[in-house]
């Protein structure tokens, strides 16, 4: 069975939830309404926009509130073929050299010290590391063309095929142009430190900066049914979370 996605792993109590439950997504920042596409959108091309910090929210138990963790861009310099990200996350400072290509590839993303080298093994920095890649990989998209209601793949990790997205209609983020879509993955396995099984669904909106194929908002609601031994289900939990790149 597949293992499933470490922001899965705390859910607490079943709580009560919506008729629909993908609605507890949060909206995204958009500065006025979807316009419905009536031609193929271009996306990336760009390394790197204006922004200067990526932060995400998630909530781990229900009825609490969302716990922010965020990378700033220390530095932003041109590379041939791409651009070079020294990014520091707030909470630990930790240190990461990123190289994102035009083409929208993650070509390079390692932790570093404050003189540049490479740091010793450490399987606690390593695995943090290793989930800031993954999130990414998830708002990384690589340079395409999209057509209106044309469906599209959202790395997702724990699944091979990643989340099915479909395109919805163009908009703007903080003036910029992007691509708004709806995205859903389903999930199954066996949680990570014990026997219960559950299945999730993600469901999410999602709006990916035109210039660069950089998800520049996220916003998806994660819905958690976990199962005792006999089968016999525990309850569901949705807990809602987002993901946004600011300036």
């Amino acid at each position: 069975m597949r293992r499933l996605l470490p922001l899965l792993l705390l859910a607490g109590p079943a709580a009560a939830q919506p008729a629909d439950w993908r609605a507890a997504a949060p909206a995204l920042p958009l500065d006025g309404a979807v316009r419905a596409m009536a031609a193929p959108i271009a996306i990336g091309g760009t390394a790197w926009g204006p922004w200067q910090r990526i932060c995400r929210e998630q909530v781990l138990r229900p009825g609490r509130p969302p716990q922010r963790d965020c990378l700033t861009v220390a530095e932003a310099r041109p590379e041939p073929g791409g651009m070079r990200l020294i990014l520091v996350q707030e909470a630990t400072g930790l240190r990461i050299s990123m190289l994102r290509t035009a083409e929208g590839r993650v070509a390079e993303f390692a932790a570093i010290r404050a003189d540049g080298s490479a740091p010793p093994p450490e399987p606690a920095r390593d695995g943090l590391l290793a989930a800031w890649r993954a999130q990414f990989a998830a708002i990384s998209l690589e340079r395409r063309r999209i057509g209106p209601r044309e469906d599209f793949a959202l790395p997702i990790e724990g699944s091979p095929r990643g989340g099915t997205c479909r395109a919805e209609g163009s908009a703007t983020v903080a003036q910029r142009p992007v691509l708004v879509a709806r995205c859903a993955v389903e999930l199954a396995g066996r949680l990570r430190g014990g026997d219960a099984q559950a299945r999730v669904a993600i469901f999410a909106r999602v709006a990916v900066d035109a210039a660069t194929g950089m998800v520049a908002a996220q916003g998806y609601a994660t819905r958690i049914e976990t199962f005792a031994a006999n089968g016999r289900s525990n309850g569901v939990v949705v807990t809602p979370s987002r993901v946004t790149l600011e300036r």
